[in-house]
């Protein structure tokens, strides 16, 4: 349990969960509410509840919540929409604290959804029960395998400083990529559904004192809430913790099929929702890959104490693009030093090549065995005329890690410290982005990198846009 006095700490840290609607049949997504909880480890306890079985995932069953003996805490209510109500009437009766509502059919289907929704909504308040939802899985909280969602979750989720907003179920198809693809450090996750009742303000609100979130990532296609309270909550928040926005219905027609999938109308044009935004010191972005790419790097990335860039590529092309990408998201091109330079001339190949951006596929040719974004990597390292690093790693036939001298033939070797010349930069103030020169790879020089807090993009243009973003965000933050 944390020490926040906010409402949404019971969601997170509940001592039980009541899962209405569980199910023993493998094959059904209501298995999975309960079964992720009880495999990966949750501490509390978990009641399932279900009038047609005595026993689940070896859990004694309830036929309702009422005869369960024990308060309840968190109740999840995952059965068709007709039925709903009469759960809830149950919970009310049983004095559960809080409630999930998992089911679709409410306010996103028209007038005779959102009368059942306000009517459910009436007997909550009525009786003081804060309820996500209807049309939600959540919340997920990595620091005690709490995970209410549809999908069997491979193993517990990496902790991290990372915490999610999301609205409509965008998150939960894909929460094994995120954690174990992705490699996202989560924190805890919300997912907000209809937003009948708890909301975007409350979430940001309570993600901004959570001790254990550091980054928060928020999806939305409406502001529920109180739109003045939120940009409030928001100016507050982001000189400590970034905040980014990925908020869809930009267009027209995005903005009519938000309002009819979430039942909710669009205050605002786009643009005013934009200027807010940037005004409260969001980091705005319009899309998922852009969405997932910053998140990574604001929970990875130190700040950049300078946007001067070393860069390496594997080959001369990528460079001037990988050039262009960083002027444009206002990082300058790094001049090394004479002593850099020093360095790096033993692997130059017989003609001068430019050190910045640095071609380590013509020099890898000339230098078998030489991991030469390594050597890269090594010979910038205590350079004071370089801020930070964008550094292609793979592509070629050489052997990380091992010299000429080193390597006295051509079988090829595992190195097991790939990171520690990336670290042994990140050591020396100088914060570091990479990307692979096969996207599909998923080798171990990758896995060492991001166990170790350094980021693998699958472009050169995502990487250095990553890096970028959080060289404003400092800028923005320091002069606050």
């Amino acid at each position: 349990m944390s020490n926040s006095t906010h409402f949404l700490d019971l969601f997170f840290y509940p001592r039980n969960v009541a899962v209405v609607g569980a199910s023993r049949n493998q094959r059904s997504n209501n298995y999975y509410l309960a079964e992720n909880m009880v495999r990966l480890g949750f501490p509390g306890k978990v009641y399932p509840v279900n009038p047609n079985a005595t026993e689940i995932l070896g859990l004694k069953a309830y036929p309702n919540i009422g005869s369960i003996e024990d308060e309840v805490d968190l109740a999840v209510i995952s059965v068709p929409a007709r039925m709903t109500l009469d759960i809830v009437r149950e919970c009310v009766a049983k004095k559960v604290k809080g409630i999930t509502i998992v089911a679709g059919g409410f306010s996103e289907i028209g007038s005779d959804g959102r009368k059942t929704q306000d009517e459910i909504l009436g007997l909550l308040r009525a009786n003081g029960i804060r309820a996500i939802g209807p049309n939600a899985l959540s919340p997920v909280n990595s620091a005690n395998s709490l995970i209410i969602g549809f999908t069997p979750t491979a193993r517990k989720l990496p902790r991290g400083g990372l915490s999610f907003i999301f609205q409509s179920g965008l998150y939960q198809p894909r929460l094994n990529w995120l954690a174990f693809d992705l490699n996202l450090r989560i924190s805890k996750l919300i997912d907000l559904g209809n937003k009948m009742d708890i909301n975007e303000v409350d979430a940001l609100e309570y993600f901004a004192q959570d001790e254990d979130t550091r980054v928060i990532a928020l999806h939305m296609e409406s502001i529920a809430g109180d739109a003045r309270r939120f940009m409030q909550v928001l100016r507050e928040t982001t000189p400590h913790k970034p905040v980014i926005v990925l908020k869809s219905g930009r267009t027209a027609a995005g903005a009519k099929a938000a309002s009819s999938h979430t039942a909710a109308i669009m205050k605002s044009s786009d643009t005013v929702v934009d200027a807010a935004l940037r005004q409260a010191g969001a980091i705005r972005v319009h899309g998922l890959d852009e969405f997932f790419d910053l998140a990574k790097a604001f929970e990875y990335l130190p700040p950049l104490k300078g946007n001067r860039v070393a860069i390496a590529t594997f080959s001369g092309g990528e460079g001037v693009l990988t050039t262009d990408a960083a002027e444009l998201n206002g990082l300058a091109v790094a001049e090394p030093g004479a002593v850099t330079r020093q360095k790096l001339v033993k692997i130059f190949p017989p003609w001068e090549i430019p050190l910045n951006p640095f071609d380590t596929g013509v020099t890898g040719q000339l230098h078998s065995g030489v991991d030469v974004a390594r050597e890269f990597v090594m010979a910038i390292t205590d350079d004071p005329a370089v801020d930070c690093a964008a550094i292609q790693i793979g592509g070629g036939p050489w052997v990380m890690g091992k010299t000429d001298k080193e390597q006295k033939d051509d079988t090829p070797r595992r190195n097991d410290n790939a990171a520690t010349p990336y670290l042994n930069l990140v050591a020396r103030g100088k914060t570091v982005v990479t990307w692979t020169v096969d996207p599909g790879n998923k080798g171990g020089q990758i896995q060492q990198l991001e166990e170790n807090g350094i980021p693998v993009y699958p472009s050169a243009e995502r990487a250095v846009r990553a890096l970028g973003a959080v060289w404003r965000y400092g800028r923005i933050k320091n002069s606050s």
